[in-house]
């Protein structure tokens, strides 16, 4: 690894005539609240990207962010590196390194930025690839990892500049992936497929490790585009009593059509479910991916113990504008596992949270210039667990600007 970092280098001179620069400006205005109850939170981003040609094979990719954020009526200052990635291409082989963009083929179990090295092969049998990568150096908001107590707790604690070190970094983890993709096998449908570990690196008295196979396959037929996913992991809590172990699981499905339209249009409908914890024999426990991201533009829900039917149609009216209405109800697959809002902590023998309805609209009349604006609302009404709780509704709008 280090003889192919001192060719990179070496490289540098006779390939700085093939580079691109740019800066993007991004600003997100956020407003949300809990029937009467507003909140209000603003980001902007300053995004310098830069990217160069290294020899004949290799490519070299930088960004970074440097962030103001206003939240919970306070001001403070992130800076970020995001991707940087250097990437040799050489016969039918890819090799990856620094912090580069990962996702698992669910889209579920570990998605975002990592620090590490990837490898992958490409033959007619499909391709085949092997990763490594670190979690400790990344901010903890951009990863989102919420495996344990202590994970969550970080997660919810503010970003100080005094307690740098304490508040800015993410939990601790080496994750490995070992993956298979073709993408027509027997000429019918494209696979996805991959095994992926990771272990706690935090020195916590109570650990957590976790394994996950997982496989999605996409099959075109007529006008419609159908595909199905599912992932088992097995996992190790291990405390001063010992280790327990556990088996998750989760499922996904898909349905998509277009609609014969004088515009670009799609008509989805999706599922997706994670176990929860079932006590009485032991047999199943809750499905604890990597990354804890947010499912549900209003709800904004971690999806250990979750279950979401979703129906979302785009369109692009214009070549400058697109609209889209996204409606998506929340179950719980157990009662002790989701207990946030609209529960708020208060137990329930039900099941149904409720349903939420949100709308988008992207105006991009240059390309230098693109505005998203969205809002929506969550109703508990149209749920069982809690149907007397008030709605959630949120607002947001985003402007990014390419200044060049």
């Amino acid at each position: 690894m280090s003889k192919i970092i001192v060719l990179a280098f070496l490289l540098l001179p006779v390939s700085l005539n093939a580079h691109d620069f740019g800066l993007l400006l991004n600003q997100n205005l956020m407003l949300d609240g809990t029937g009467s109850d507003s909140n209000v939170d603003y980001e902007a981003a300053l995004v310098p990207r830069f990217s160069m040609l290294v020899g004949d094979d290799g490519d070299l990719f930088f960004s970074a962010s440097l962030k103001v954020v206003h939240r919970n009526n306070s001001w403070n200052f992130v800076p970020e590196l995001l991707r940087n990635e250097f990437i040799w291409s050489f016969d039918d082989m890819d090799f990856h390194l620094g912090r580069m963009m990962y996702s698992d083929p669910m889209n579920l179990i570990a998605v975002g930025l990592f620090d590490g090295a990837m490898f992958s092969f490409h033959s007619m049998m499909g391709t085949f690839g092997a990763g490594v990568w670190y979690t400790g150096l990344l901010y903890r908001n951009r990863t989102k990892i919420a495996m344990t107590q202590a994970d969550a707790e970080l997660l919810a604690t503010p970003f100080d500049w005094d307690d740098f070190a304490g508040t800015y970094f993410a939990s601790r983890r080496f994750m490995a992936a070992l993956f298979w993709e073709h993408p027509s096998l027997a000429e019918m449908f494209r696979l996805d497929t991959a095994l992926i570990a990771q272990v706690d690196l935090n020195g916590e008295d109570n650990s957590f490790h976790s394994q996950y196979l997982v496989a999605r396959a996409s099959m075109p037929f007529g006008g419609f585009i159908f595909d199905l996913g599912g992932a088992v992991e097995t996992g190790q809590s291990t405390n001063g009593n010992g280790t327990d172990f556990s088996v998750g699981l989760a499922g996904s499905v898909g349905v998509h059509w277009m609609p014969p339209a004088p515009f670009h249009n799609m008509l989805s409908f999706t599922g997706l479910f994670t176990s929860g914890r079932f006590d009485d024999d032991g047999s199943m426990s809750v499905f604890t991916p990597v990354t804890a991201l947010t499912h549900g533009n209003v709800l904004r829900a971690r999806i250990p113990g979750l279950s979401i039917l979703s129906l979302d149609y785009m369109a692009r009216l214009l070549h400058t504008f697109s609209a889209g209405l996204n409606v998506s109800h929340f179950v719980r697959s157990d009662r002790g596992t989701f207990t946030t809002y609209p529960l708020d902590g208060e137990p329930s023998d039900n099941y149904f949270l409720g349903t939420e309805f949100f709308g988008r609209l992207i105006w991009s009349p240059v390309s230098d210039l693109a505005l998203n604006f969205g809002a929506g609302v969550f109703l508990p009404a149209l749920g069982n667990v809690a149907p007397d709780a008030d709605p959630r509704w949120r607002v947001e709008l985003s402007v990014t600007l390419a200044l060049y």
